[in-house]
């Protein structure tokens, strides 16, 4: 499947910026490619025109406005199918089907972790009021390099995780909390929700690495442990499994 890939090329190539949104960008659209690749249902909507999908979408909803990283619903007009070389049209949807939500742990694991359940737990919260049928998929990005480097630091303020596997596993259990619904449009919770595990100091991104700077590591998708395994509830095949079959139940 593409979108934790997807990441790690975005990575490679352009690094991380906190305030940046095309880390998050990346990983929807592949999860986007993986839902028309392994939802039948889904493809075959897109493929008429009849769902289109938007990059940092916002609705105002209750007086409160809500951004969605990526949403999915019909088109605003009559179904086109979309344009050659697409696979789904990006355009603005008129109701949200779809809502999905990308967060990382990038460093300081101990306040960013919690910092990052809080916003999933709030985004579920305005997806189902929103509409009880909407659903909402949280991704969260788990980095484990021993060192990192931030932008907004200054050069030579480059931080170091001592212990980061245990670190580390510490961070994707605490996504294990995270209420699941389980059975249709009723209760709280997210339909589906995965932890994606990436090795990313960020380094070649510091202008003027300091001399005693740590060595550089490859940046790159990790699947072992402390990364949840296939079958876990929050490996990422699951969450495309799971999202597929609320998309089936509710909207197909």
């Amino acid at each position: 499947m593409n979108g934790p890939l997807r990441l790690v090329n975005h990575l490679r190539r352009y690094n991380y910026h906190p305030r940046s949104d095309a880390h998050s960008n990346a990983v929807c659209l592949g999860i986007l490619d993986d839902l028309l690749d392994h939802c039948t249902p889904f493809a075959q909507k897109a493929a008429r025109g009849e769902i289109v999908a938007s990059l940092n979408h916002t609705v105002t909803f209750n007086y409160e406005e809500w951004n969605i990283d990526l949403a999915v619903g019909p088109p605003p007009s009559a179904p086109q199918p979309p344009r050659e070389g697409e696979r789904i049209r990006m355009a603005v949807p008129a109701l949200v089907e779809l809502a999905i939500e990308v967060k990382g742990v990038m460093t300081e694991h101990g306040k960013a972790r919690k910092n990052r359940f809080r916003d999933l737990q709030a985004f579920h919260g305005h997806a189902h009021q929103y509409n009880p049928r909407t659903i909402a998929v949280g991704v969260v990005v788990v980095n484990i390099a021993p060192a990192f480097w931030s932008p907004l630091r200054p050069h030579e303020d480059i931080t170091i995780h001592d212990d980061i596997e245990r670190i580390g596993a510490e961070t994707v259990a605490l996504y294990r909390s995270l209420p699941l619904r389980h059975a249709g449009p009723e209760g709280v919770g997210l339909e589906a929700v995965s932890v994606i595990v990436v090795r990313h100091d960020n380094l070649l991104a510091n202008p003027n690495p300091p001399a005693d700077a740590p060595p550089r590591v490859k940046t790159e998708l990790v699947t072992r442990h402390p990364a949840p395994q296939v079958g876990d509830p929050l490996h990422y095949a699951t969450m495309i499994h799971r999202t597929c079959a609320a998309y089936r139940e509710r909207w197909a």
